[in-house]
């Protein structure tokens, strides 16, 4: 991807904003599921705020951290048609899904 390497129909270096705009970030069933890259000082700031807005009634939310990422790619063209599924290693949404399903028990 550096040196913009062509390969076939394809270039390298084009390669790293393709990845971007094919990968999933949709709100689907009214819940809205990301992955966040930040500091430890980041997560805690967004943790107090989702914390505070639970406590409120205003929202349910469920959070897992991992030290890395899984990206999973269905791709039906290299070049063409093709998309990319982000997800926390070690659990990633599922395991905030019922953090989240814990939550709304209460």
């Amino acid at each position: 991807m550096t040196f913009n390497i062509k390969t076939g129909m394809l270039n390298w270096g084009d390669y790293k904003q393709l990845v971007s705009e094919a990968t999933d970030f949709k709100k689907f069933d009214d819940v809205l599921r990301m992955v966040i890259s930040g500091k430890t000082k980041q997560r805690q700031k967004l943790v107090d705020y989702l914390e505070q807005k639970f406590k409120e009634g205003r929202l349910v939310y469920g959070i897992h951290v991992s030290d890395r990422a899984l990206m999973t790619c269905l791709v039906f063209e290299r070049a063409g048609r093709h998309a990319h599924f982000v997800d926390g290693a070690d659990g990633g949404y599922a395991l905030a899904a019922k953090e989240m399903k814990e939550r709304m028990k209460s």
